[in-house]
């Protein structure tokens, strides 16, 4: 039996978008997730495998009954993957989630393939819901590399070992990334030696709509041409803002231009605000080195003022390289963010606690 991945009977975790026939995942921990009885279960997986280098390959893991049973690297263009194989028969659940970040490989499912019946699609785990936004480190950039020495690679990238994944499991709680590495809210990542912030791809070309990058990709440049990501689809309680650290590659606590960040990152705030009501809104920073920390502690107390008691700032303790260890290019070690997930997920508890959920 074969089905589309868009169809009635598959759950959909995380912004996808739908291309005629194609179900594009692209954004960190999107999933999709079925169940069905009988013995092997097939998808086709579609990928532009750009850029070209085998370093940027796209990479997808493999769940079955809710344990991780593989990791997959997509290298053809097109091609048939193995989700599940056994000899006898048995009703079980597949999720295929990707684990590369949306940067790198535009990756699509066009169809699945099943030798049973498929089933009912499954249900969400839990009423709690956290939306991730952040940059490398929520895409859990390097965790897997070997020291700071060794640059990046999406082969290293492990958003299952990373804080995100892990705190969102520890309080039990469906999530939704909107990741992508060099991200920032005034500037993204720039040289020591350039001057001028790389203002060309932000967080607000990349919050507001579904998959900004896959459209440009499949050539509608512009955001006039973009899809609205629409929040019903995902309406979180509490968001997550973890960026900062882009930003201060171009900042260098140069005052003026940390007033610069400060106005932007309080429209951010007013951005995420904006589509999400009702949220609790945690800004989280620190754990690269904190520079900035002064500048989002102001801003938060600012909008606490003006009357937005559910905006909250968390600093992170920056990460002890010599005990702890470091990712690649010196981004956080599985170490690390276990740490930061410690952190995050006692205050995630409070707020569901307090939300009586």
């Amino acid at each position: 039996m074969k089905f589309y991945p868009a169809s009635e009977n598959v759950r959909i975790g995380g912004r996808t978008l739908t291309e005629g026939n194609v179900l594009y995942m692209d954004y960190t921990c999107t999933f999709i997730e079925f169940s069905f009885t009988g013995r092997k279960a097939l998808a086709r997986i579609i990928s532009d495998l750009c850029p070209s280098e085998d370093m940027f390959r796209a990479y997808m893991g493999i769940f079955v009954n809710g344990e991780f049973a593989d990791r997959i690297k997509i290298d053809s263009a097109e091609d048939v993957y193995t989700l599940y194989e056994s000899d006898d028969e048995s009703t079980v659940t597949i999720r295929l989630m990707k684990l590369s970040e949306a940067a790198f490989a535009k990756t699509g499912v066009k169809e699945i393939e099943i030798d049973g019946k498929l089933l009912p699609p499954p249900l969400p785990c839990s009423q709690r819901r956290i939306e991730f936004v952040g940059d490398s480190i929520t895409c859990g950039y390097g965790i897997g590399a070997k020291g700071g020495e060794e640059g990046f690679t999406t082969a290293t990238e492990e958003p299952l070992r990373g804080y995100a994944y892990k705190s969102a499991l520890r309080c039990g709680a469906e999530y939704q990334f909107v990741s992508w590495s060099g991200m920032g809210v005034v500037t993204a990542y720039v040289d020591e030696s350039i001057q001028e912030p790389d203002d060309k791809w932000l967080f607000k070309d990349i919050y507001p709509y579904t998959d900004s990058g896959l459209e440009n990709t499949l050539g509608r440049e512009g955001h006039e041409n973009h899809t609205i990501w629409d929040n019903k689809r995902f309406d979180p309680q509490i968001v997550v803002f973890a960026e900062g650290t882009n930003d201060h590659s171009w900042t260098r606590k140069i005052p003026e231009r940390c007033e610069r960040y400060e106005k932007a990152l309080a429209e951010t705030v007013g951005i995420i605000r904006k589509a999400n009501p009702d949220a609790y809104i945690i800004l989280t920073y620190g754990v690269m080195d904190d520079p900035l920390k002064d500048s989002i502690a102001s801003v938060t107390s600012r909008l606490n003022e003006k009357g937005d008691d559910k905006v909250i700032f968390i600093p992170l303790t920056p990460q002890d390289a010599a005990n702890d260890g470091v990712g690649a290019d010196w981004h956080p070690s599985a170490a690390t963010h276990e740490k930061m997930a410690d952190v995050l997920s006692a205050e995630f508890e409070k707020i569901f606690k307090k939300l009586g959920i």
